[in-house]
């Protein structure tokens, strides 16, 4: 009987190793197609087993190989992906496609490794692009690496890649200011948008760096605090934004501070009556909404310091001016005392006094001579004699 269970068991794992030996077939045929500048279509077939259950889902994982673009899967024999510049930045890279599937017992098949290159080589002829969707045409603005280069731009909204080349237009209307090149997209949808910059000599590919215009910022003083308001942004009005604000209190610089902040909210800083705030501020959208960022604002100025300095000064020249009255007046006081407060003689004093003042006997005193002067006078002249 134990000999019969061994035997048994032995044929049990035999069978269950080699059921789980199973490898679903790689795919053939594996190629691939540029649909637009930046969009790539690859396409390939497979060979369903025939001892594969029908209820197993086949799934294709696909791998940029040495590149940090991320995996992707399908349940089709084709897939469509972009291939920005910016994210895979060579002429030429290796895209590998294997089987898998969830049901056990079946191993992922080998991967199929098929080369990539790109329509046309890698050329780096813009930066600093970005792009104000403020307005129902939004405006796209670069600066040219060679000024003296040609660079057509067109465009794509993201989601749209099954479109292939039928979704990529050109940006319209271009323009040339202040050592900038720039154009109009023709529609506003607050999705990312996909560039692609060409020339003759290559291309290159990215997604473009959406702005708009800072909102205005309202500041009203509120029991030690600040209130700070901004109005509504002109795009993404549902969508919750991050506003980072710095400022100086006084002399003292305040660090970056960032709030989430959605629809009429307020935020409040701390308040000090004697202090000028000099108030900055961007935006961005959270990982939510489509990534917007804004400028930084211009310096919103609130309070002022020059009464409290003003006060403080005359808080300080008041103490000071009073001590040196009374000072001075001490001074005087003392050089006119005799004047201000005559010394009052007692009463001996008073009698040495008198008795100074009576006539001494035995003394002769003599008595004063007048001094006389005789005048003669004489006709028609006049002499005086002394």
């Amino acid at each position: 009987m134990g000999h019969n269970t061994r035997d048994s068991v032995g044929c049990a794992s035999i069978d269950v190793f080699a059921f789980a030996d199973h490898v679903l077939p790689a795919p053939t045929s594996l190629d691939y197609k540029w649909i637009s500048l930046f969009t790539l279509n690859l396409t390939w077939s497979w060979n369903r087993p025939e001892n594969l259950p029908p209820s197993c889902v086949v799934e294709y994982f696909i791998h940029p190989v040495d590149h940090k673009k991320s995996n992707a899967k399908t349940t089709q024999t084709y897939y469509s992906d972009d291939y920005l510049t910016e994210e895979v930045p060579s002429d030429w890279w290796e895209l590998s496609v294997q089987t898998t599937t969830s049901c056990s017992g079946w191993n992922r098949s080998q991967p199929v490794i098929k080369t990539i290159t790109r329509p046309k080589k890698r050329v780096e002829l813009v930066k600093d692009f970005k792009c104000y969707i403020d307005n129902k045409s939004p405006n796209c603005s670069w600066i040219p690496v060679n000024p003296s280069t040609k660079v057509d731009v067109s465009y794509r909204y993201h989601g749209e890649k099954e479109e292939g080349s039928k979704g990529v237009q050109k940006c319209a209307d271009a323009y040339w200011s202040h050592g900038r090149g720039g154009c109009f997209l023709k529609a506003n949808s607050f999705l990312p948008v996909l560039i692609v910059a060409e020339s003759p000599t290559g291309i290159t590919s990215f997604e473009a760096k959406l702005v708009i215009g800072v909102t205005e910022l309202s500041v009203k003083e509120e029991e030690g605090y600040l209130s700070l308001a901004w109005s509504l942004p002109a795009v993404g009005q549902m969508c919750t934004w991050t506003y980072c604000l710095w400022y100086k209190e006084c002399i003292k610089d305040i660090p970056p501070q960032c709030y989430d902040i959605k629809g009429n909210e307020t935020k409040t800083i701390p308040y000090k009556k004697c202090c000028e705030y000099k108030i900055q501020y961007n935006l961005t959208t959270t990982a939510h909404c489509p990534k917007v960022t804004s400028d930084n604002s211009k310096v919103t100025t609130y309070g002022n310091t020059m009464l409290c300095i003003q006060t403080n000064k005359v808080a300080i020249v008041l103490p000071i001016l009073f001590c040196f009255c009374v000072f001075l007046s001490i001074y005087c006081f003392n050089r006119n005392k005799d004047i201000l407060c005559p010394k009052i003689p007692n009463h001996f004093e008073i009698k040495s006094l008198i008795r100074d003042k009576k006539p001494q006997t035995g003394i002769v005193m003599p008595e004063p001579v007048e001094n006389t002067e005789s005048v003669i006078a004489i006709p028609n002249k006049c002499l005086y004699e002394a």
